[in-house]
Order: C-alpha cells, then structure tokens, then sequence
C-alpha cells in the first residue's frame, strides 16, 4: 500500500487530500485546499496564496490522472472543490450523505456540487456505514461523526483502507477524537497508519479546553491499545505553533509503544510548513525579508 499526502496544514495549506493506492485501485480521499480566509485578524498573503496555487495544480492533475475512486468525507472546501466536478467522471465516487445528518451551510454547498454533476453525467454513492471491496482491497466507511465537540458544525465520514494485513484509517474533521462514535470506529479498524485531523487547539477556549483535553487523552489511549506503526497528526492540530508541546505526552506514549508520532509532512519525508501559524511574523516582517524561499517554483 502506498500512501502519499499531497496536501496538510504541515504542507502549508488546509487540507487532508491523500492518494492511497493499492494493488487493487488508487483512492483519493478528499481532493482540495483551501486557505484560512482570517488568522489573526490577517488576510492571507502571498506566500500562502503561491502555496496554495501550487498544491493545487498537483492535486487537480492527480485527481485526474491517477485517482480511480474519489471519497468526499464533507463539505468543507478545503476538503473538495466544486469548479473541479468534471474532473470525477471515470471514477467511483463515494460522498459524505448530502441530505442526512449535515448542516445548512454544508447541505447548500452539497446540492451545488450535485448539480454539477448531474450536468456531467456523473453518478455518486452515499458513503456512511459502507464496506466496500475491490480485488483484495477493502474500503470501510464510518457512520456519520460529529465534526468535533459541537454538532452545529455538521458530520463527517472516516475511511479506512484495507490491504491484507495492512489498514490505513484517514480520520477526516473528527476534531479530536472527542466524540466516542469516533473512537469506537477507530478500534473496529485497528490501523497500522492513522492520518488524524487532532482538535482545533488554535482556537482556545473557543474549541473548549475540556475537549482538547479529552482529545490527548483519547489519543494516549489509542497508542496505548491499538498501538499503530504510525499516527499522523495534523490538520487542525498543526493550525498551533504549540502542537509539538500540546501533544508531548503523546509524544512519549508513541516512543513507549513504538509509535511513530509524526506530521503529515514528515511522514512524506519534508519539514513541517506551518504557513498559517506563522502569518502574523510573516506580516510583521517588510516585504523584502518574506520567506519567499519557502515559495516552490
């Protein structure tokens, strides 16, 4: 099985877009990016903007050349994007429920991107609760998950991805763990490799303090049972320069269990570029001292 993480917040952008392939087929779970519209009270510059045009040319040409199956986990654009409909006919397409248990904003991005299809004659499936399997490879779709501790925000799909003994589990905006449904699936699993959004600690006392809490402990918890080769935190959690620090507990949870704690970008062999968390120094800085050698191309 290869896994290839073609787009994170440690990648520089928002964004959980993986390539899982196997023997059997090439699944891309949620192909898109996006940008955080306000960090700080700061726009984004053009550091990010040159990051973002970047991923997502390579993310739209695998999309297209590679993927043979497509899972949308929700509504989020930085989990899809909606002018890149024409670029899923061929494929198998799995879809978070665009009519149950989602939210008003998600459900009227959700019949644009349907309306899109349909006028491209392109057919999807809902995703909650599936078991799908193709050759020797078998694809497990969650129930709908809470997108973290409030249920305003919608629900999401996780996938898993099973080849023979070896299950890749892609977490999607389960902000967390927090809520035991999320958990409990991740134990049905029992993934070698977990890629996990982790909670919205950035955001403070507005994600909940509590919450964040529980999140680590859920996590040690994992590592402790289930004891995966590794657990990709990122996402959410790589939003706060302060992850590494917030998750040192689960940091030393792993090297006891042989866990390998790392980010999306370290697992795909690169340094870690938060380039939202760092916003506010870039501002800070003149125009001419901007880390443009951090711009590819």
């Amino acid at each position: 099985m290869e896994i290839r993480i073609l787009a994170a917040e440690s990648l520089g952008v928002r964004s959980m877009a993986v390539l899982v392939r196997t023997k059997d087929l090439a699944i891309f779970i949620d192909p898109g990016a996006a940008l955080g519209p306000k960090r700080y009270g700061l726009p984004p510059d053009e550091v990010e903007w040159k990051r973002l045009r970047f991923l997502k040319e390579k993310i739209r040409k695998v999309l297209k050349e590679e993927a043979q199956m497509a899972v949308i986990t929700h509504y989020h654009y930085d989990h899809y994007d909606p002018e890149w409909a024409p670029d899923f006919r061929g494929k198998k397409i799995f879809l978070k429920d665009p009519h149950s248990n989602i939210n008003r904003n998600q459900a009227k991005r959700a019949r644009e991107l349907l309306k899109r299809f349909s006028s491209h004659g392109i057919l999807w499936e809902v995703a909650e609760g599936r078991r799908e399997f193709f050759g020797e490879t078998e694809i497990v779709f969650s129930a709908p998950l809470s997108h973290g501790p409030q249920p305003r925000f919608g629900a999401v799909v996780s996938v898993a991805v099973r080849e023979g003994k070896n299950t890749f589990l892609h977490t999607s905006d389960v902000s967390g763990p927090v809520q035991k449904e999320a958990l409990h699936f991740f134990y049905q699993q029992e993934p070698e490799i977990i890629f996990l959004d982790g909670p919205g600690t950035y955001l403070g006392p507005r994600f909940g303090l509590e919450a964040a809490d529980l999140a680590r402990k859920n996590l040690i918890r994992l590592i402790d049972d289930l004891r995966p080769n590794f657990l990709i935190l990122d996402h959410h959690l790589l939003r706060d320069l302060s992850w590494h620090k917030w998750a040192e507990p689960i940091f030393e949870m792993g090297a006891r269990r042989g866990t390998k704690v790392i980010s999306g970008a370290e697992f795909m062999g690169k340094e870690p570029l938060l380039l939202e968390a760092l916003r506010r120094q870039r501002y800070k800085k003149t125009l001419s001292k901007v880390d443009t050698f951090l711009i590819p191309g």
